[in-house]
């Protein structure tokens, strides 16, 4: 009788200290840290214009918006606008790295007399969250489907933001 108890109270202290060492995973501990990052009040915002950033003229202009703590880059927000809709990439950073990276594609709605500038429908998001940015190693979630955007291959490709942020806050 006593090992089967003793066997009881084993198991249940390892799954006890099972969930508390293991219980969150990867993509629970950076939504938690994207939680974080938005609650906090202490950030620092600067608003850029993405056309004098980066040179390239689009249609609708674009802006990258930059919160920071201190010397350290948190989150990041590039919209550009161009003459079918609205393309917006949303980047959270840990320690200067990528940790959760949302993309949209919004298409102005279509009509006879060609487009309603007045009304966006998102067609395509991505949900990327970094699970390991040195081994590329990524859990994504998609929905709806690129229109007129182009795909990134890899979660490297997104660097070059992350470089335009780095340079926009220096200057």
């Amino acid at each position: 009788m006593l090992p089967h108890i003793l066997k009881k109270i084993l198991v249940t202290i390892f799954i006890l200290l099972g969930f508390q060492t293991f219980g969150q995973n990867k993509v629970d501990r950076i939504n938690d840290e994207v939680y974080s990052i938005e609650k906090n009040d202490t950030l620092k915002l600067s608003e850029y214009n993405w056309t004098k950033l980066t040179g390239i003229k689009t249609d609708g202009g674009g802006i990258l918006n930059v919160w920071q703590n201190d010397n350290q880059i948190c989150k990041i927000v590039e919209e550009i606008g161009v003459s079918y809709g609205r393309v917006k990439t949303i980047m959270y950073l840990q320690n200067g790295l990528p940790i959760k990276i949302i993309e949209t594609e919004e298409n102005f709605e279509r009509t006879e007399q060609g487009f309603n500038h007045k009304k966006l429908n998102e067609v395509f998001k991505v949900i990327i969250h970094v699970l390991d940015w040195e081994m590329d190693e990524d859990k994504t979630r998609q929905i709806g489907q690129r229109v007129l955007s182009e795909a990134n291959c890899a979660a490297y490709d997104y660097i070059s933001i992350i470089e335009r942020a780095k340079k926009a806050i220096t200057q």
